[in-house]
């Protein structure tokens, strides 16, 4: 049988209302802890900015003076799907947690 991976869907959802799916498969299933500290680790329990936690980020093709850095956390589900990036579940949330402890860098353009 195969293991159940996990699947972080986000929302890149623009100034105007325009929306971009986001989503990536870590290795292993998430426990009901991992999602309570992701969503704690969140800017208002909602918001977070992939990149300074190693995620893509898919928005439009150009930038406009209605973007910004934040994506909308959706959820967490387990999947069949095999990973589509190089982390573990547990690594993820450790991400999460060490940003979110020292606070997300509101910038649009950190690295």
């Amino acid at each position: 049988m195969d293991e159940k991976n996990t699947r972080l869907s986000y929302l890149y959802r623009d100034a105007s209302n325009y929306k971009q799916a986001n989503a990536v498969v870590v290795r292993g299933a998430f426990q009901g802890s991992d999602k309570e500290a992701i969503v704690a680790s969140l800017n208002d329990e909602e918001y977070f900015i992939p990149r300074q936690i190693g995620l893509p980020e898919e928005r439009f093709d150009k930038l406009s003076e209605d973007d910004h850095c934040w994506f909308e956390y959706m959820e967490l589900c387990l999947t069949d799907a095999k990973p589509t990036i190089d982390l573990s579940i547990e690594q993820l949330v450790e991400r999460f947690r060490a940003v979110g402890s020292s606070g997300w860098r509101d910038d649009m353009y950190a690295v």
